[in-house]
């Protein structure tokens, strides 16, 4: 991390405009919002930020304080919209924020007009750019309760603009779904922690037929194990596909893999993404920039006080047998594709 140190007056001053407009922007109107988005943060492709072309690099350093963590990202498919998950280090809190690409400049994030009020995360964004997948604690439709279940919605841009959330009853279930991921023909993908038979965490698929998406099914060995696997990202033809997993030959506590599909259809041995990515920390929620040129994922920072442990029969949550000490924090990473011999397009 040298060389974010000596860009420590930079960081701080990013953090301290971020959080002050964050502030106002709860109290203002819809033309003072307006207003508020014409503001610029950072300029060129990727906000500004030095491409990682020797190692993974941190991506926005300077939107991190010592109460929060950034994770989970997510570009619009022109390249227009920058979308991250914002989390309080205790994890009781979390919202979508968004940063807009206007006459070459990047605007301060804000929360996401359907994110805030709930718990939210993971965003993706459909190939053909009108429509983002998300995970909510929200009640679910004809429930007035709120049970802390985290389920899918999505939202579908209306004359530019995102509409409300919707529900997406065929896939959810009674336990908690995370990270969804949609190939170009609208088949998703995503973890869920419905099945206890191996596990607790296993990848799921269902297909998107006449509007309507067909019952999920769990994908085969060697995808799922008898481990967590979670955080899956599917290729824009399902030829590939990346994802997370705490599997014993890993680098540390979760790494990264990704499997080719086999000419019969069948899912080859994941292959672990190696050093480049992984390390004795906690790696997890990889993303493909809109271009295909870089890998984003996240990195569970804990200063290596944490522990493992094979099974955690009392949760179902891939990430609370990770002891968390004071100022450990989930970071977002990216590094170019053309250096990682399994991605290589």
């Amino acid at each position: 991390m040298g060389k974010h140190g000596s860009d420590s007056k930079f960081n701080t001053a990013i953090t301290v405009i971020f959080f002050i407009l964050l502030i106002f922007f709860s109290a203002c109107s819809s033309e003072e919002k307006q207003e508020l988005l014409d503001l610029t943060l950072l300029s060129d492709e990727y906000l500004g930020e030095p491409f990682p072309f020797t190692k993974a690099e941190i991506f926005l350093y300077g939107l991190v304080d010592d109460q929060h963590s950034i994770q989970n990202v997510a570009f619009s498919r022109d390249g227009k919209e920058f979308y991250f998950t914002r989390t309080t280090l205790d994890a009781d809190s979390s919202t979508i924020f968004v940063s807009y690409l206007k006459n070459d400049f990047w605007s301060l994030p804000i929360p996401a007009p359907f994110s805030s009020k709930f718990n939210d995360s993971d965003p993706f964004i459909s190939y053909d750019n009108n429509r983002l997948y998300f995970v909510s604690d929200r009640p679910a439709p004809d429930t007035d309760e709120h049970y802390f279940d985290y389920n899918i919605w999505y939202v579908e841009r209306e004359d530019s603009l995102w509409g409300e959330p919707f529900f997406i009853d065929e896939v959810n279930s009674i336990e908690d779904e995370y990270s969804p991921s949609v190939s170009e023909n609208g088949t998703i993908y995503f973890a869920s922690a419905r099945d206890e038979s191996d596990g607790y965490w296993n990848i799921y698929y269902a297909e998107l037929t006449n509007g309507k998406y067909s019952e999920p099914r769990k994908l085969d060995a060697p995808i799922n194990s008898q481990y967590r696997d979670f955080d899956p990202y599917i290729f824009k033809n399902e030829n590939k596909i990346l994802f997370a997993s705490d599997r014993p030959d890993g680098q540390g506590s979760g790494d990264i893999y990704i499997s080719v599909k086999a000419e019969d259809g069948n899912w080859k041995e994941p292959i672990n993404l190696g050093a480049d990515i992984n390390t004795n920390e906690y790696e997890y929620s990889p993303y493909l920039s809109y271009d295909n040129n870089f890998l984003f994922f996240t990195r569970l920072i804990t200063g290596g006080e944490h522990y493992y442990q094979e099974k955690a029969p009392d949760t179902r949550d891939p990430f609370t047998y990770i002891y968390l000490p004071e100022g450990g924090r989930s970071l977002v990473y990216w590094f170019i594709t053309d250096s990682l011999d399994a991605i290589k397009f």
